[in-house]
């Protein structure tokens, strides 16, 4: 290669990385979520969120908006409980973003997107909630919940994207140097996926996608697994089902689910992968995972959400047993109850954690969000406070920029 053609690529590498914005293409998202809801009770203000780690807040969230007449209108206790939290955020920090999290049932949402005048009403109550309150960006938290048989989300969802995108992008052309995102709460769960989605114009239309951790396949024992628990059919099984095998290899882990997204048209930069500070304690039949294996949440078990700053608590008490699980890589504790029953409480641990974010460096995603910032250890009752949010925190900050000298096309 001649001197004069180095220097010439050199001197275009430099006008490029000199057009960008490097302090934001090369960081990764740190997204901390925040429900006055849950805050409160336990005395956590918005003055508390860490913004030197976030670089983003969700406030989760608003309630479906209301029709009335012909307008949708937003909960004005919604607003008012945003607009603590923005005006927390904003007097401490100018870089770290809000976003507004709108929540709403399949149903809330597909009934909205399926007539014309109903969707227009959402756009403009939704854009109006952008402008009025400040938010740099609004998320759908279009909650989907898997059904056989047709499902109409697939296709409304589409159109009504496509008129919010519109919307926001004039909303933003209104103020100078203040770009309004869109962004959208998906699934993990391995049928919802194919089926209520097309990924690929989804994340053409939103800025950014949060892969929701709440959503896995509620037959494994982990419930946030990495991988799926293989599933050994009996003998008598096996000579009816030849073509399976002997052991089922199920879809279900977030390794392969996240890579469902990807492989469906859905750029990895999109993509913030999802992380519960939280554990699922539940009580089943000793007998039955004796028969089950680790499969322990067959039959009826009712799962209970343990907060991290709970759960570090409780599984200190006597009678827990600690074991790990090799396949949803997280680790979890049991103790026997009466009347032949045990309680098993999955939960996430630095280790755990290690091994999510291997994934996030390994597949390229644009950062991570955690559900919630307020779930950690946050005075330090057993321990260093804030654990799990300064070792992620850690990890993010010191994965590698996807820009250098190569240049992602998608």
């Amino acid at each position: 290669m001649s001197a004069k053609l180095l220097a010439w690529i050199v001197l275009v590498l430099v006008l490029v990385a000199d057009f960008f914005d490097l302090s934001m293409a090369q960081s990764k998202k740190f997204v901390c979520s925040y429900s006055p809801a849950k805050a409160n009770p336990i005395g956590y203000q918005p003055e508390y969120i860490p913004l030197e780690v976030c670089t983003h807040v969700i406030f989760k969230s608003f309630d479906f908006p209301n029709f009335v007449g012909r307008q949708m209108l937003f909960s004005d206790n919604d607003k008012i409980a945003f607009s603590r939290v923005l005006t927390s955020v904003r007097k401490r920090s100018n870089a770290v973003r809000v976003v507004a999290s709108i929540k709403g049932s399949s149903r809330d949402f597909t009934s909205t997107a399926n007539t014309l005048v109903r969707r227009k009403a959402f756009v403009q109550a939704a854009v109006a909630l952008l402008l009025e309150l400040d938010a740099d960006a609004i998320e759908l938290n279009w909650s989907v919940i898997y059904s056989s048989g047709l499902n109409t989300d697939r296709s409304t969802m589409v159109s009504l994207l496509q008129d919010l995108r519109q919307a926001l992008n004039s909303a933003s052309k209104s103020i100078k140097n203040r770009n309004r995102e869109l962004w959208f709460r998906g699934s993990l769960h391995p049928n919802v996926i194919p089926e209520s989605y097309n990924v690929f114009d989804i994340c053409d239309l939103v800025d950014h996608v949060t892969l929701d951790p709440d959503t896995a396949d509620n037959l494994e024992s982990a419930h946030a697994p990495l991988y799926g628990t293989p599933i050994v059919l009996p003998v008598q099984a096996q000579a009816f089902i030849r073509n399976l095998g002997s052991v089922i290899n199920p879809e279900t882990g977030f390794y392969t689910t996240t890579q469902r997204w990807i492989d469906e048209g859905c750029p990895p930069k999109k993509l913030l992968f999802g992380i519960g500070l939280h554990g699922v304690r539940k009580a089943y039949s000793a007998s039955l995972r004796s028969l089950v294996g680790d499969r322990a949440t067959l039959g009826p078990a009712e799962a209970k959400y343990l907060e991290y700053y709970e759960l570090c608590k409780t599984i200190r008490e006597a009678g827990w047993n600690y074991a790990w699980d090799q396949y949803g890589t997280m680790p979890y504790a049991t103790r026997a109850l009466q009347n032949g029953m045990e309680e098993r409480i999955s939960y996430e641990d630095l280790n755990s954690l290690r091994y999510k974010m291997d994934m996030v460096v390994g597949k390229r995603f644009g950062g991570i969000y955690m559900d919630y910032v307020h779930s950690d250890d946050i005075y330090g009752s057993c321990g260093q406070a804030y654990p799990l949010t300064s070792y992620l925190s850690s990890r993010v900050r010191s994965i590698p920029s996807d820009i250098g000298f190569a240049i992602e096309w998608n």
